[in-house]
This record gives C-alpha cells, sequence and structure tokens, in this order.
C-alpha cells in the first residue's frame, strides 16, 4: 500500500485490536519479548542506538528551532523525516516483539 492510499477505517480498526490483544498477553508476551531480544541482539542493539540518535536529533532540531538557528521551512523538512525515521524504526521494533509484519 503506498504512503496516500486510504484504507477502510474497519479494516485499520480490526487490524489495531489484533495489535492490541497480542500486546495484551501478559506472562506469554514477556517470555515472547525475552525470546525475541535474546536471539536478536545485535538487532536489537542496533535498533536502540538509532532510535536514541533520531530521539537526540529531533531534541536538537527544536533546540535549534526555538535559538533561532534554522528557519520554519527548514525545521518543518527536517522533523517530518526524523519523525518518519522514528515510525519506521518503532514499526521495526513492534514487528520483532509480536513476530509479526506490519505496516
Amino acid at each position: 500500500m503506498g504512503k496516500h492510499e486510504t484504507r477502510d477505517p474497519k479494516e485499520i480498526r480490526e487490524s489495531l485490536d489484533d495489535l492490541v490483544d497480542k500486546l495484551n498477553q501478559d506472562t506469554d508476551s514477556s517470555e515472547s519479548w525475552n525470546e525475541s531480544v535474546a536471539s536478536n541482539k545485535e538487532e536489537w542493539e542496533s535498533l536502540k542506538i538509532r532510535i536514541g540518535e533520531r530521539q537526540r536529533e529531533l531534541k536538537q532540531l527544536v533546540t535549534d528551532k526555538k535559538a533561532g538557528l534554522i528557519g520554519i521551512d527548514e525545521f518543518n523538512e527536517k522533523y517530518h523525516r526524523l519523525q518518519d525515521e522514528l515510525t519506521e524504526l518503532e514499526t521495526t521494533v513492534y514487528n520483532m516483539r509480536l513476530g509479526t509484519h506490519v505496516e
């Protein structure tokens, strides 16, 4: 599905409900999480580092805007790019966490 295509709200709701159900599986979910981290340790570490870097970049971007070091157009462009990157990284974490492939 392309970035600008719309999905049926009912389909989105059902997909989100499925994700919530998977996240609410306390004991099994915790064990699954530990197994996923153990079996993909290098990937988890890489994801943590990349997410931390993007979060620091985002914080610096806001600081630079408040200090007047960058204009609104540059801020908006970089802000949206960083948010998109963080969303992709977080989706990767959810997929690894749930053992699924969610877009």
